[in-house]
């Protein structure tokens, strides 16, 4: 089954942020979401300073006469009309022209001429009338011309039009799913030829500071439509984060500090008093998809033990982005989340990996901050372990399970040693694969111990990173559930960046239900599920399952998409390699990448 080798190419032009709801403004861009404690930050519109009205000639006249000008000096004019200077240029007064403004009495040309006069009057009036309609009606024709080369985004199909922390209200109806199997599906079916490429828009990564500029005076009628855009063209691939300050500010040990970041559903709300609780009173950042307002629920959580100084939040309408709850848009959440941030560096997880109690104290010794600071690429990963569920039925026994939620190390390993917890995920070796755990088992707090190589393309653990306009961004085409995060890896990687593991310090997974998001992507064909893998199932039946009709399908083909896009538009600067016996990831893809592509390898 073979797919198009499309060249995706990115602009660097405004991400990444859909028809999102806002609640306040970041302070060093307009974010296309709101907060509800961030300082509005207004960038003004430039203009042309100086504008020169231009000189009017000065038509034929009868013989000069002495006249009286508007500002009481007589003056010479060859006709009735005056002069005057405004700003050091000549305007012509030509009222006189059309009738009116001088009264004064030409005896030479007696009462005959003054008659003339009166009646050139009244029609100069209509004459500057009938000028200002043909004027009126050449502006209107031609913002009917500029408006019909816009492209018009239908209204939002909601009636709710929920309205978020500044009071804007939501306008489009994202269709991330229905948009995004349009152009999978001709990739699955091969209607086009592996070579043909598709006609390429990008720009180079030097215009960041466009995209700066342009995400800066966005508004949030705007911002609706960058994220329409987005989820319109999931391969419009990012190469960095224009944002975020620049990677060449040199960090300075005392200035070094950490935001814990963090996205979420509106369900599991209930686990950032846990966060709060553990990373104490330090910077948090949370993306929250829910339909309700930031500032109610960050009250919320203030009620619940979070403080109010320190906690961030963001919201997103989870009407308008993803009613069916299957399209969760969870790396528009996280670059979201990550817009926020106000620190040098970053700590990332998911909601449901809760830190250990002390991994902030762990990142702020001396020795960590100086590494840290010395090399904005360091990726310091942070191992992941999981508890069991505490209950043998299927459900989520919270009353089980938090009390024994480990928050240190010896914790931990305690549970490790019953079999209770283990390194995470035992079903997915090339998710965490690459972590050294059983070195980690051993290694003294705040020591780093490099990775040598990585063992999969699955890799993708969770890091402590510096902030700043280098970081890739998370590819916000990848939604719902599968490879959304992974491929931010592989960006990392790519780029230069050096994976080392820090000692002492981890999260540990809560054992939550499967998500929708999750139970779409566990979805299978018949056949498949007859078979048991792609290739066992007989070609002839191959080609009748529609592939594009299926999640994991649709990301397989957008993730060989990306990594096309990687291998040729993204210059290779790693300093990790892949593993001598690295895992040959595409034998799990659905949708394999043709033999004569450069992405058919490890």
């Amino acid at each position: 089954m073979n797919r198009r080798n499309t060249n995706s190419n990115s602009t660097s032009s405004a991400s990444s942020m859909e028809d999102a709801t806002i609640a306040t403004y970041n302070q060093q861009h307009t974010p296309l979401l709101s907060t509800n404690d961030a300082v509005t930050t207004v960038h003004p519109i430039f203009t042309n300073g100086n504008e020169e009205t231009q000189s009017m000639p000065t038509p034929s006249s009868p013989p000069k006469h002495k006249v009286r000008s508007r500002h009481g000096r007589a003056s010479d004019s060859p006709n009735a009309s005056t002069k005057s200077q405004v700003n050091g240029t000549t305007t012509i007064n030509i009222i006189n022209n059309f009738g009116f403004g001088s009264t004064n009495h030409f005896s030479s040309w007696g009462k005959k001429h003054r008659q003339h006069q009166n009646k050139r009057g009244k029609h100069g009036w209509c004459v500057l009338r009938t000028l200002l309609a043909v004027l009126l009606v050449v502006w209107v024709g031609a913002m009917v011309i500029v408006m019909g080369t816009v492209p018009v985004h239908p209204p939002p199909s909601s009636a709710s039009g929920e309205v978020h922390g500044d009071g804007q209200s939501d306008e489009g109806v994202l269709q991330p799913k229905r948009t995004s199997i349009a152009g999978v599906t001709a990739s699955l079916r091969g209607m086009k030829d592996d070579n043909e490429k598709e006609p390429s828009d990008s720009t180079s990564v030097n215009n960041s500071t466009d995209e700066q500029d342009d995400r800066e005076n966005t508004t949030p009628e705007e911002g609706a439509e960058v994220f329409q855009s987005i989820l319109k063209n999931p391969t419009d691939f990012k190469f960095n984060t224009p944002i975020a300050p620049s990677c060449d500010i040199p960090v300075d040990t005392h200035d070094l500090a950490f935001t814990l970041v963090t996205q979420l559903s509106n369900d599991r709300l209930w686990m950032i008093p846990y966060h709060c609780k553990r990373w104490g009173e330090h910077p948090i950042s949370i993306a929250v998809f829910s339909n309700r307002r930031a500032d109610d629920v960050k009250e919320q959580l203030v009620k619940e033990g979070c403080n109010a100084e320190y906690l961030n939040v963001q919201t997103v309408s989870k009407t308008k982005y993803d009613p069916t709850g299957t399209e969760y848009p969870v790396n528009i959440l996280r670059n979201l989340a990550l817009s926020a941030v106000k620190t040098t560096h970053v700590v990332y997880a998911d909601v449901d990996f809760w830190p250990a109690s002390n991994l902030h104290s762990i990142l702020t010794k001396q020795n960590v901050k100086e590494r840290m600071a010395s090399d904005n690429k360091l990726a310091t990963v942070i191992p992941a372990f999981q508890m069991n569920r505490r209950c043998k039925e299927w459900r989520d026994c919270r009353d089980k399970n938090i009390p024994f939620m480990p928050e240190n190390k010896s914790a931990l390993l305690t549970l490790v040693s019953k079999k209770q917890a283990s390194s995470f995920d035992p079903t997915n070796q090339g998710g965490h694969g690459s972590t050294k755990y059983i070195t980690w088992r051993d290694q003294e707090a705040g020591t780093f111990k490099d990775l040598p190589c990585i063992k999969s393309n699955r890799y993708e653990p969770y890091l402590a990173f510096r902030y700043c306009s280098d970081l890739p961004p998370f590819q916000a085409g990848f939604t719902g559930y599968g490879k959304n995060k992974m491929t931010w890896a592989m960006q990392l990687r790519r780029t230069g960046y050096l994976f080392s593991q820090l000692g002492g310090a981890f999260f540990v997974h809560y054992p939550h239900l499967d998500s929708k998001a999750r139970e779409e992507w566990n979805k299978k064909p018949e056949l498949l599920q007859k078979h048991g893998s792609v290739d066992a199932i007989p070609g002839e039946d191959k080609e009748q399952i529609d592939w594009g009709s299926f999640k994991r399908a649709r990301v397989d083909a957008l993730f060989l998409d990306f990594r096309d896009w990687l291998d040729e538009e993204v210059k290779d600067e790693s300093r990790l390699p892949m593993c001598a016996n690295a895992q040959n990831d595409d034998q799990r893809l659905w949708v394999q990448p043709p033999n004569n592509s450069a992405s058919s390898r490890k």
